[in-house]
């Protein structure tokens, strides 16, 4: 008999059902007609198969089950004769080829789950309503309690067909056609989503197992579960199936051990990975902003030559002095980017080292109002502070200068016209600096994660000012290498405080 089989066949039996004496052998075409069989028919089944005729007129289970949307599929402990129940593993030879196995497993099947007992009898078919398009095969999995998962993206998927029983005593309120946060619900998957994506991407036929995990009924019960990443019509599905209840609790610790092992072996490769990626990116950034930096500086120069010669510019009209200016005023703002840029990637990379001195605070403070004096008029913003009295302070000088200068600019940016811009220090236990303004506020939900890094969208300032989304981030890791702490007060309406403690 071996003789007739195709070789990948044959090291499917050898390899996957040891011994494979006694098994009975099903060749198909794409429509589930019988091209040929091998194997004593007699002992699976009550009739002899004829050549030609659907396989599923012999045996009801694999109704719609061809094509598999996986192949191998495997149908375990299926009821083929009275007292016979069988394996059934579904394995693709060619577009138009399928080979049935069957394989004796009816001393192992000491209990049978209700709906496997009614899909030998036809009328299920009626009763279950399965469609025969060209989901039918995904459809027909229903009744195997298959979860059909149609992925929309990494975390969402669509319910296709029947909710399983087992995932109503899990999550009695999903349903389906219903997108549901797949991962949240079985957040294994979250780790298997790595690979899915991986095998999607390489849009090979075939499928993909995850290991084994366990969920917790609400009755209290576990049920073990196991899913496959496959590609159907295009579309990427997770299908998750449960296990036979009777699995040795050795292996299964042993196995769920193994899957876990894996697991952390594959989010270390994948965090290093992804740390070499950010180093790189770092780089690259620094390596860009120090770059651009005279391109942009040598643009400016020519504008801030043409402003200034009051000869030239009175040859152009209107229309070409607001461009000049504008030109100016975007290459000032980019070259401002570029420097944050620049700080801010060196920064990430540990590029600098913090030299502490003992400082006068009152110099600081006087420097940064000076280096902000020019913006301040521009909107008629007072400033004023409170510390009349020298205090030494032990910072590094350049970069705790960054700091004051980066919150000042943020105070300008949202203070309105005549408001109002304060530096306040306090020494009563420790020293604290706070940055105060009157200006427009912000929410509780902004104002938590204002330091926490860079912002892909900038918030226009009062007076139309436009930022990099860098600076508050940047004021987060100096503050933080110095060892001190930063917090911010602010309500809508009310005005921003930013308090540094020493």
């Amino acid at each position: 008999m071996l003789i007739n089989l195709p070789k990948n066949i044959v090291k499917y039996l050898v390899d996957e059902l040891p011994p494979f004496t006694g098994i009975l052998i099903f060749k198909t075409d794409a429509e589930s007609n019988i091209i040929d069989f091998h194997g004593s028919y007699k002992e699976y089944l009550t009739e002899k198969p004829e050549i030609g005729k659907p396989i599923h007129d012999y045996v009801a289970a694999v109704h719609s089950m061809i094509p598999p949307v996986i192949s191998p599929m495997v149908l375990n402990k299926i009821q083929t004769k009275d007292s016979k129940y069988s394996d059934i593993h579904i394995i693709k030879e060619s577009e138009n080829e399928y080979w049935l196995l069957l394989n004796d497993q009816s001393r192992e099947a000491e209990s049978i789950r209700e709906i496997l007992q009614k899909i030998n009898e036809y009328k299920y078919y009626n009763e279950s309503g399965l469609s025969l398009n060209n989901e039918k095969t995904l459809n027909a999995l229903e009744v195997f309690d298959y979860l059909i998962l149609k992925i929309q993206n990494d975390k969402e998927a669509e319910i296709n067909g029947k909710v399983p029983s087992w995932l109503k005593l899990l999550k009695p309120n999903l349903s389906k056609n219903k997108n549901i946060y797949f991962t949240e619900v079985f957040p294994y998957l979250e780790v298997f989503m790595f690979e899915a994506n991986e095998f999607w991407a390489k849009k090979e036929n075939g499928k993909l197992k995850s290991g084994i995990w366990s969920e917790t009924l609400e009755n209290g019960n576990e049920i073990l579960l196991t899913a496959y990443a496959v590609t159907h019509n295009l579309e990427k599905y997770i299908l998750i199936s449960p296990l036979e209840d009777k699995i040795d609790s050795e292996q299964m610790a042993l196995q769920m051990a193994r899957e876990q092992k894996l697991a952390y072996e594959k989010l270390e490769k994948a965090e290093q990975k992804l740390k070499t990626l950010l180093e790189y990116k770092d780089k690259f950034v620094s390596i860009v902003s120090h770059d651009l930096r005279s391109p942009v500086a040598a643009v400016l120069g020519i504008a801030e030559m043409l402003i200034n010669d009051d000869e030239e510019l009175s040859k152009l009209d209107e229309f070409y002095r607001e461009m000049i200016l504008s030109i100016k005023d975007e290459m000032l703002r980019l070259l401002d980017y570029n420097d944050k840029l620049y700080h801010w990637s060196n920064l990430e990379l540990g590029n600098f080292e913090i030299v502490k001195t003992e400082t006068s605070l009152k110099k600081i403070i006087t420097t940064a109002h000076r280096t902000a004096e020019k913006k301040l008029k521009l909107k008629n913003i007072s400033f004023s502070t409170n510390l009349n009295t020298d205090v030494k302070v032990n910072v590094d000088l350049t970069l705790f200068l960054q700091v004051l200068n980066n919150l000042m600019a943020n105070a300008i940016k949202f203070t309105p016209e005549n408001g109002e811009i304060s530096i306040n220090v306090n020494t009563d236990n420790k020293i604290q600096i706070a940055v105060i303004d009157s200006g427009v506020g912000m929410p509780k939900e902004v104002s938590e994660n204002i330091f926490s890094g860079f912002s892909r969208n900038s918030t226009i300032g009062t007076g139309g000012e436009k930022g990099t989304g860098l600076g508050l981030g940047i004021v987060k890791k100096i503050i933080d290498a110095h060892g001190f702490a930063i917090h911010v007060e602010s309500e809508p309406g009310k005005g921003s405080k930013f308090i540094i403690s020493l």
